[in-house]
């Protein structure tokens, strides 16, 4: 069995490693645009020395993560918990304070709101949706879009409020609009707005409160570097700069594609990359429209000496509507923005030298600007001064920045500039988002990633992972007449 993957993203490194793991004698070749393997699992490196992660940093579903490393034969990735968790200082003053212990935490929302009740109510209620939606809408794939509209389906959906906004339905929990904001913002995590975006995905700070936040020592990017290893160690072939112009469809099945103007032909072919940017490879499909994530300016420091920051922090407008307005309709960069900064040289030293630090600070961003135009609206040094008011001295410790736009990302690939994938709408989750098997009428035809259901954020990207492996299996079998009866050879 010939496997050719399109995109080296988490995605694909996972289901690789869950394939060479059930059957070795599988031959996959990975094709990669760039000169690496991790898609947005990627480091920034100084030219004066250190790295730091591009992408993701907050490690949530730490069990799941472990379970799925396991499973597909990876050891020795270490987490660490941070805790607390992070704090977020509003405008205002307010500073609320994530403690990592869901009993420390209900003491000191008390203390300091009076709502400790409301905080326990919610963890109740969460716990209960939680495991509801990870077997029903999370840990499944669709055959068909109408499958959503089956009562089994629909039930939960309503019992759980799942048309309100991640916002609106903590109003239920809580009279703070602080509280309201630290437990909806986190749907920013995979480029929702809270105020849009459905509760189904207030589950994100639900979980990070249950589980807690984690740290992959080495870096977030350490992950898909030690993923690639021991896919060249299985025999897994990667071809890195060589985007693939077309997938090759005959008869209403997936027969090879075409890289750099050769032909490869494989049994079976699978996207990794953005929707709809991989429709345009299929022969005879036509794009459907998407709405893209929110963007994100980052910016990457290189320190002299250290920061007074926890490993991560949040700088919050004591109102967070406007900026997401700012961000999502009018498309235009917020008066009070929002900055996080994290600092992963608080608790790992291998990143860069001694006496030195790396730090990065996320800032949501409209889509479309390149750095031209953040400078020509003065916008990065608002943060740099933002940042600067919050610790002050910082902008004199920088030895080094470097930028990265909405722009970088769009030219990289990502769809219009969306940090996060396809966001998170009620008419793009479950059995209305691309599917592991993305169309009916092709054969062999399969994908993955961020853009394709369940959702983006690395842990559950894995799990589409699993969820596309798993289809592969029942169809290899079904076509090659198995019954019940694991496949030998694929």
């Amino acid at each position: 069995m010939k496997i050719g993957f399109v995109g080296a993203g988490v995605g694909t490194l996972h289901a690789a490693l869950l394939l060479t793991k059930r059957y070795p004698e599988v031959e996959i070749t990975i094709f990669e645009k760039e000169s690496r393997a991790g898609g947005r699992l990627a480091s920034v490196d100084f030219e004066t020395g250190g790295r730091i992660d591009q992408g993701p940093t907050i490690v949530l579903m730490p069990g799941k993560l472990q379970e799925q490393l396991r499973e597909a034969g990876l050891e020795g990735v270490e987490l660490e918990r941070i805790d607390p968790l992070y704090d977020l200082h509003f405008d205002d003053g307010t500073i609320v304070t994530k403690q990592a212990d869901v009993v420390d935490q209900t003491i000191a929302i008390e203390r300091q709101f009076g709502e400790g009740r409301g905080f326990q109510e919610f963890m109740q209620q969460k716990a209960k949706d939680y495991d509801v939606s990870v077997s029903k809408f999370l840990e499944r794939t669709y055959s068909r879009k109408r499958d959503l509209l089956h009562p089994d389906m629909l039930a939960p959906l309503v019992k759980m409020h799942a048309m309100e906004t991640a916002h609106d339905h903590l109003k239920r929990f809580f009279k703070s609009k602080h509280l309201r904001m630290a437990y909806s913002f986190p749907t920013f995590y995979i480029g929702g707005n809270p105020y849009t975006t459905p509760s189904i995905y207030g589950l994100i700070p639900y979980r990070e409160q249950e589980e807690g936040v984690w740290y992959v020592k080495g870096g977030y990017f350490s992950l898909a570097e030690r993923m690639y290893e021991a896919l060249v160690k299985r025999g897994v072939t990667f071809k890195f700069n060589q985007p693939v112009d077309r997938v090759l469809i005959q008869q209403g099945q997936a027969k090879g594609l075409i890289a750099a103007g050769q032909e490869y032909a494989y049994d079976t072919v699978v996207l990794n990359g953005e929707f709809p940017l991989m429709e345009y490879l299929v022969e005879g499909k036509q794009p459907k429209k998407y709405v893209p994530s929110g963007g994100t300016l980052l910016l990457y420091f290189k320190i002299d000496g250290k920061v007074d920051l926890p490993v991560h922090r949040f700088l919050m407008p004591s109102d967070l509507k406007p900026l997401m307005t700012s961000i999502f309709k009018k498309n235009e960069l917020p008066e009070n923005p929002a900055v996080y900064l994290f600092n992963p040289s608080k608790v790992d030293d291998a990143l860069t030298a001694s006496g030195t630090s790396v730090v990065y600070a996320l800032v949501p961003s409209p889509r479309g600007f390149d750095q031209a135009s953040y400078e020509a609206h003065g916008f990065i040094d608002q943060i740099l001064g933002k940042i600067e008011q919050h610790l002050p001295g910082f902008q004199s410790q920088i030895t080094e920045m470097k930028i990265r736009t909405p722009q970088d990302a769009q030219d990289f690939g990502l769809y219009e500039g969306g940090s996060f994938g396809i966001a998170p709408t009620i008419r793009q989750s479950a059995a209305l988002k691309t599917q592991a098997k993305p169309y009916a009428d092709i054969e062999r035809l399969y994908a993955v990633g961020a853009s394709v259901h369940p959702c983006g954020g690395v842990p559950i990207v894995m799990m589409g992972a699993t969820l596309l492996v798993n289809r592969m299996e029942q169809e290899m079998r079904w076509k090659n007449g198995y019954s019940d009866e694991r496949i030998s050879s694929m």
